[in-house]
């Protein structure tokens, strides 16, 4: 049994499927040269999805155009219109696009695993192009241009195939190995230990270094250092950082070096070079950087140019006899296509790529626009959002959709959208980086060794409390010693809240004196207009925050604040880079704090977030610990909150304990996420928890350092006296 489709939407269908197929892949090529590399500095979830769909789709469309040629070339009987020559130079131009561009070959980590899929379907796709070319000799009268193209194609994409298993987590580690060094030769070294052993001399405790003891980083400060010199020196921070993806360690010496040096700098050049250093993490793992940037590259990025341009050379003079309009006009624009963005890749491979800077020679570095140096590499953005908003918001509290997305599981995800729209963004701004700088420089001082360092690592909040004042450690240590870390995170959140709400200051008094029907009624005309032209803006706002478009003026939000908005948001948009330490108990607790939140506001007429409507939760002081009263049956921390906002409002310095303990919290939570975890940042523009992370690394702050190398490097020797 047939389907009933009208004859007329078959025909348009055969005719334009290949058509509109490799138009639709040529679209996707651009899309991807011109947005693919944005994705780096913008969080912006319109150009992530763009890409993304982009970078799907653009494999899929070639695949099936080429499997549609080699289909209408192999069909005799009911042959589609069209030149087979052309189609077959098209099969051609379809293997340049899976080659795809070089700022992309990968959208996520994951993608590089599947190389080997990369590597069959190149060699699939390679012989169906060649087989919809074969079946054309030897009348075909575009049999040098396609073989040109046709080789173009086999180099593009089998860079790319290269370009994604060096990116693959294996061969990465691989990469960040050290060279071998099996040391000095044993049995030169045992004669030597048993003549000095003979000589029975007396022993001393003595320090013997080894090859990894000498610094292979120089101990440089990088205050009122160029541009161009802060990226050397983070690409060489990159060479020895970069194992840390994959779980590998870092020498002792390396440590110090990094450590003494990051000591010496200021919070401005710091942060610039941990931005420099994700940039090259991101392009290695996503981009051909890797593959081009070598000689062989560049002599294969002329031979594919060459290329392209000597069959557009040889089109334009061929006899067009037989070729349609449509089909002339469709083979000119994959030609210009592919020589304009081979063009651009190559100027962005060369001007605007980090790896080619750093080898410029000193005369052509002064000749680098300094906008290029100076471009920003990650977001700068850090999303907020709180536990109140998400208690109150009701308006996405449909009871209808949220029935039917609990009958299709799929709640989570709908409240993910509502937090995705609803919440906000931080500029990341100079004082807090100042701040996280002056707080890890502090961190690393007092950590001289590196049993220090690891045990500095696992305070969240503690050290904190005790380094400013002994008595607000004693009163405030239930807070973080009494509780879980996903119960502390979360208590210390609402009380942060409850804390910024009370410095508000109260909305003034309305006027009792009274007013006439005219007046009440300009009142309400003047509150409606100012609440839809309220409502157009902050939609407006969204939609450009959306498309990637941020404000950049600061909101004044203490750091604290900011910071507390922050992690929540990360505990629900994205727990797997707190899982390793919100366990399983977090949505447990989450829950139960979220449900006794909302029945508390909804008991007390509670629906906006202002002085006013919370001045009785502000003022709240309960008698007891909620687990004295209620039990220890529900995980909830909301009076819990209460009271530890009331005793940090009775001290003088809560705001600068609260920003020191904020920094532990996050501290902790960034050192102890997956390393492979901040490796899949940079790609999604980046997070200032990943930064806190590489940066504590470079202070000497961190779990991955070789510990045996520092026991190693005391021994027992014999000293001739």
């Amino acid at each position: 049994m047939e389907l009933p489709i009208p004859k007329e939407v078959k025909k348009l269908w055969d005719v334009w499927n290949l058509r509109g197929s490799v138009l639709l892949s040529l679209f996707l090529q651009v899309l991807l040269v011109l947005f693919a590399s944005l994705r780096q500095r913008s969080k912006g979830a319109f150009l992530l999805t763009l890409v993304w769909l982009a970078y799907l789709l653009a494999d899929w469309v070639a695949a099936v155009a080429i499997g549609l040629i080699t289909k209408s070339q192999g069909d005799i009987c009911d042959h589609p219109k069209g030149n087979p020559d052309l189609f077959a130079f098209w099969a051609s131009f379809l293997l340049l696009h899976l080659g795809g561009p070089d700022s992309i070959t990968s959208f996520a980590l994951e993608d590089n695993e599947f190389w080997l899929r990369h590597l069959f379907g190149l060699l699939l796709q390679v012989l169906a192009a060649f087989y919809s070319f074969y079946l054309t000799l030897p009348k075909n009268r575009l049999w040098p241009p396609t073989i040109l193209v046709f080789v173009a194609g086999i180099i593009k994409y089998a860079e790319r195939t290269r370009a994604l298993y060096l990116a693959s987590l294996d061969h990465f580690g691989v990469t960040a190995l050290p060279k071998p060094d099996p040391g000095p030769d044993y049995e030169e070294a045992a004669d030597v230990h048993s003549s000095m052993r003979s000589l029975q001399v007396p022993t001393s405790a003595g320090m013997v270094y080894n090859e990894y003891s000498k610094f292979s980083v120089e101990e440089a400060s990088f205050i009122d250092l160029e541009e161009i010199k802060l990226l050397k020196e983070a690409y060489r921070f990159f060479e020895i950082f970069k194992g840390l993806i994959v779980g590998f360690f870092v020498s002792v010496s390396d440590r110090r070096s990094t450590r003494n040096s990051f000591l010496k700098a200021d919070y401005r050049s710091a942060f610039r070079v941990i931005e420099y250093e994700f940039s090259f993490i991101f392009q290695v793992l996503h981009s051909k950087v890797v593959v081009a940037r070598s000689k062989t590259g560049y002599i294969l990025r002329f031979i594919c140019f060459s290329f392209i341009l000597g069959a557009s050379i040889f089109f334009y003079l061929v006899e067009k006899h037989g070729f349609g309009k449509f089909e002339t006009g469709l083979t000119y624009a994959l030609l210009l296509g592919a020589m304009v963005l081979d063009s651009i890749s190559l100027v962005k491979l060369i001007a605007f790529s980090d790896w080619t800077l750093i080898v410029l020679k000193e005369s052509w570095r002064k000749h680098i626009p300094k906008w290029i140096l100076e471009r920003k590499r990650w977001s700068r953005l850090v999303f907020q959002y709180d536990m109140i908003s998400y208690s109150l918001d009701k308006r996405w509290r449909i009871p209808l959709l949220y029935k039917l997305a609990g009958l299709l599981h799929a709640r989570g995800f709908l409240d993910k959208i509502k937090i995705m729209w609803y919440s906000s963004s931080e500029n990341v701004t100079e004082d807090l980086e100042k701040f996280i700088f002056e707080e890890l420089t502090r961190k690393s001082r007092d950590a001289g060794n590196l049993k220090d360092a690891m045990e500095s690592c696992k305070q969240r909040g503690e050290s904190a409390l005790l380094r400013l004042k002994t008595s607000s450690y004693i009163k405030l240590k239930w807070s973080i010693g009494e509780y879980q870390y996903a119960e502390s995170l979360l208590l210390w959140h609402l009380a942060t809240q409850i804390c910024c709400l009370a410095e508000k200051p109260s909305p003034p008094a309305e006027s009792s004196s009274p007013a006439g029907l005219v007046d009440r009624i300009r009142e309400l005309l003047l509150s409606f207009g100012k609440r839809i032209c309220e409502l157009l803006l902050s939609v407006g706002k969204k939609i450009l925050s959306v498309l990637g478009f941020h404000k950049n003026n600061p909101s004044g939000k203490r750091v604290c604040a900011v910071l507390s908005d922050y992690m929540f948001y990360l505990s629900l948009m994205q727990p797997a880079m707190l899982s390793s330490v919100l366990g399983g108990n977090w949505y447990v607790v989450f829950q139960d704090t979220c449900e006794e939140a909302q029945r508390y506001f909804q008991k007390h007429s509670i629906s906006k977030i202002d002085f006013k409507s919370f001045e009785k939760l502000i003022k709240e002081r309960p008698k007891f610990r909620p687990a004295a009263v209620k039990g220890v049956g529900s995980k909830s921390v909301f009076f819990d909150a209460c009271i530890l906002a009331q005793q940090l409002r009775g001290l003088e310095n809560k705001w600068e304990l609260m920003d020191q303990v904020w920094m532990e919290m996050v501290g902790y939570a960034a050192i102890n996420c997956r390393p492979i975890i901040h490796a899949q940042q940079p790609s999604k523009g980046g997070e200032l928890f990943t930064f806190i992370w590489l940066l504590m690394y470079h202070f000497g702050l961190g779990t991955n350092f070789s510990e045996q190398e520092e026991i190693a490097g005391t021994k027992m020797v014999a000293v001739k006296y």
